[in-house]
């Protein structure tokens, strides 16, 4: 009995040793499933942009004829972004680019010629909307400046006066409203579709005609449909 109870003893002592190394032993869990972090509009941003621009305005001389003629534009892009919740996105953007050639239409004997090309620019702006965490729908709106739609040349066939431009044009402000929409292309890069009314402040410009020097009025206006690309510096939260 005595040697049954001494065998016990040592099997327990063996036992319990083994329990106590085993505990010192490193954990082989699987470490913790970190999420990445959410994707954010927050920071700010650069980037390019091209399109067209069509016209919407108008030369004024003893009669109307439309500037609706289309013409490129193309620029670069500044602006920030302000995560507010997950889809509320608002921000501000300033862009300043190249706007091509205007052709003109004849109506009533008024034939303008095409005008020059010239700048444009914007500063918005912006409300968006975060449906997913990757696209953004937007509203934008504010300041616009450009290169007036000032023919270079004119004639009034009915009244068989003709004209060049010795004024030249001259930048003019105004204001432009749209919208648009944004998608994340890859960490810090996406790409944008947009839609821009731009009106400018109406002008008279002089012209040397075969009667002397006259004045004609001209209103600058146009949709501006483009294509951008902006890298941001903001990121992940």
């Amino acid at each position: 009995m005595t040697l049954f109870r001494s065998s016990f003893l040592s099997l327990a002592g063996v036992l319990s040793a083994s329990l106590a190394c085993a505990a010192d032993l490193p954990s082989h869990k699987a470490p913790p499933i970190v999420a990445p972090p959410a994707f954010s509009w927050q920071g700010g941003y650069i980037g390019l942009y091209a399109g067209a621009l069509l016209g919407e305005g108008r030369f004024h001389f003893l009669g109307q004829a439309p500037l609706r003629g289309s013409g490129f534009v193309g620029g670069g892009t500044l602006g920030y972004n302000w995560q507010y919740t997950p889809e509320v996105v608002l921000g501000v953007e300033a862009d300043f680019g190249f706007r091509g050639q205007i052709a003109a239409e004849t109506v009533s004997g008024i034939y303008p010629g095409p005008t020059d090309s010239g700048v444009l620019g914007t500063l918005r702006g912006r409300a968006g909307y975060a449906f997913t965490p990757g696209w953004l729908l937007y509203a934008t709106g504010g300041f616009a400046y450009g290169t007036d739609f000032v023919p270079r040349t004119f004639s009034a066939n009915s009244y068989g006066i003709s004209g060049q431009d010795s004024t030249g044009g001259t930048v003019r402000a105004g204001w432009t409203v749209g919208g648009g929409f944004e998608h994340q292309l890859f960490d810090r890069v996406s790409v944008k579709g947009e839609y821009l009314y731009v009106w400018l402040v109406g002008s008279s410009p002089s012209y040397t005609s075969n009667i002397g020097t006259v004045s004609g009025g001209v209103s600058s206006a146009g949709h501006v449909v483009r294509a951008g690309l902006n890298y941001r510096f903001g990121g992940a939260n």
